[in-house]
C-alpha cells in the first residue's frame, strides 16, 4: 500500500489549505518543511478571518511581545527585534507602528518581519532625546496595506493631539495647515483622511494629504450631537462612516474603585459607561446622521489601531460576541491602573462586560509590564 507524501503536495493545493487555518495554525503550518515554508511565505492564500489579537505588553526578561487571542483565551509570545526599545503606537493592515526615544517611527509586519523605518517626527524639539515623552505618538494608521502598494500614506496623532502625515518617499512628516492639537482618532475613508475632536471638541475634519505641503485640516459642518467628555473614535463599516463617543465615569465615585491584585493600594481610574455611536452621511451636503442601534451582527474592536470589523459567524466557536464594540483603556489612561478599562460594549443589550481581568494583568506571577502600554489590537492581514 503506498503512502502520501504530503510535503510534495502541489503548492496550489496547500496554499488553499492555508487559508481554512486560523493565524496560529497558519504559521504552525509554515514550519513543517520547506514546501510548506514556502506557501506560507509567499502568502498567495490569507488565512481565515480571526478575532484581531490584543497586545498585552513586553516580557521583561526576555523583551518579547505579549498578545492575547480571545479566540482561544491565550498568551502568544513573540520577539520581534525591529520593535525592541520601541512602545508600539498603532496598527494596520496586520501591521504595528512603533516609536524610539528619538521620534523614529517603524512599521513592522511581526509574521514576515518586513519593516519600513519611517523619518523622525518634530512635532516638539523639546522632546526629542526626551525618555518620558516617547511615546507621544498616540496612534498611527496606514491608508493601504504596504504589501500590496508602495503608495502608502501613514498618519498620526501626536504631542499635544496634534496630526501629521507621511507619504512613501517623503523625506519628513508634514503637519496640516490648522493642525493646532485637540484630536481624537483619525481614519482613511474613501480616499481621505478623517479626524475627529478631542473630549470637549465637537469637530469633525477632512484632511486630503494629496495636497502635501499645502494640506490643512478642513472642519465639517456635520449634524452628529457630540456629548460632553467623551472619548472620540471614527470606524467605517458597509462603506459608511461611523462616529463613535465613549462616556466615561469616575470608578471610585461610582462605588467600584479598583485595587491591584495584591490590594496593596487603591486605584483612581475611570469606566466606561456607554457607547453611543451614529452613521454620518458625508454625501449629503448638511452632513446628516442616524443613531446606530446595532451593527449588523458584527463586533468593532476600538483603540490605538484602525479599526477592525468582524463577522462573528466567520470565526465560529471564537466567542466573539454580535453587535458589540470591544473598547481598551485610552492613551489618557496610561500609568493609572489602566488595566481596568477594557471590555466589551453590547449595543443590543446595553450592557459590559470584561474580556481580560485586571487581575491578570497587575499579579505578581505576571512576567509582563502593562502600565505603560498603548491600547492596540493586532488584526492579521
Amino acid at each position: 500500500m503506498s503512502t502520501i507524501d504530503w510535503s510534495e503536495l502541489p503548492l496550489d493545493v496547500l496554499g488553499y489549505l492555508t487559508s481554512f487555518l486560523p493565524l496560529p495554525d497558519y504559521h504552525r503550518f509554515g514550519a513543517v518543511c520547506k514546501n510548506w515554508s514556502i506557501v506560507v511565505r509567499e502568502r498567495h492564500h490569507r488565512p481565515a478571518q480571526q478575532l484581531p489579537w490584543y497586545i498585552l505588553g513586553e516580557e521583561s526578561s526576555t523583551g518579547k511581545r505579549v498578545f492575547l487571542n480571545l479566540a482561544e483565551n491565550k498568551h502568544y509570545y513573540m520577539d520581534i527585534p525591529e520593535l525592541h526599545e520601541h512602545f508600539v503606537c498603532g496598527s494596520s493592515f496586520g501591521w504595528l507602528f512603533g516609536v524610539d526615544i528619538h521620534m523614529n517611527i517603524r512599521m513592522v509586519e511581526p509574521f514576515s518581519r518586513k519593516s519600513y523605518n519611517l523619518p523622525p517626527l518634530d512635532f516638539s524639539p523639546a522632546i526629542l532625546n526626551d525618555p518620558d515623552h516617547n511615546w507621544e505618538v498616540l496612534k498611527a494608521i496606514s491608508d493601504h496595506d504596504p504589501s500590496e502598494r508602495s503608495d502608502f500614506t501613514v498618519m498620526v496623532v501626536g504631542y499635544n493631539y496634534r496630526v501629521a502625515f507621511w507619504r512613501s518617499g517623503d523625506p519628513t512628516w508634514t503637519i496640516p495647515y490648522k493642525s493646532y492639537g485637540a484630536i481624537n482618532d483619525v481614519i482613511f475613508f474613501k480616499g481621505k483622511f478623517y479626524a475627529v475632536g478631542y473630549v470637549c471638541s465637537d469637530q469633525i475634519f477632512v484632511v486630503d494629504v494629496g495636497l502635501g505641503p499645502d494640506a490643512e485640516l478642513i472642519s465639517l459642518d456635520h449634524q452628529v450631537p457630540m456629548l460632553p467628555n467623551t472619548y472620540k473614535y471614527l470606524a467605517e463599516f458597509k462603506g459608511e462612516l461611523l462616529v463613535l463617543q465613549r462616556q466615561k465615569e469616575s470608578g471610585r465615585a461610582s462605588g467600584r474603585a479598583s485595587r491591584r491584585a495584591n490590594d496593596e493600594w487603591p486605584c483612581p481610574h475611570m469606566e466606561t459607561t456607554n457607547i453611543v455611536v451614529h452613521k454620518l452621511d458625508l454625501d449629503l451636503e448638511e452632513k446628516s446622521c442616524s443613531e446606530c442601534e446595532h451593527l449588523d451582527n458584527h463586533a468593532l474592536f476600538v483603540g490605538n489601531n484602525s479599526a477592525v470589523i468582524i463577522d462573528p459567524k466567520r470565526v465560529p466557536g471564537s466567542g466573539c460576541i454580535k453587535n458589540s464594540i470591544y473598547y481598551t483603556h485610552t492613551p489618557s489612561d496610561i500609568g493609572r491602573c489602566c488595566g481596568n478599562d477594557l471590555g466589551i460594549y453590547d449595543m443590543v443589550q446595553k450592557k459590559m462586560a470584561r474580556y481580560y481581568s485586571p487581575e491578570a494583568l497587575f499579579s505578581s506571577e505576571s512576567s509582563f509590564t502593562y502600565l505603560f502600554v498603548f491600547p492596540t489590537w493586532l488584526a492579521s492581514n
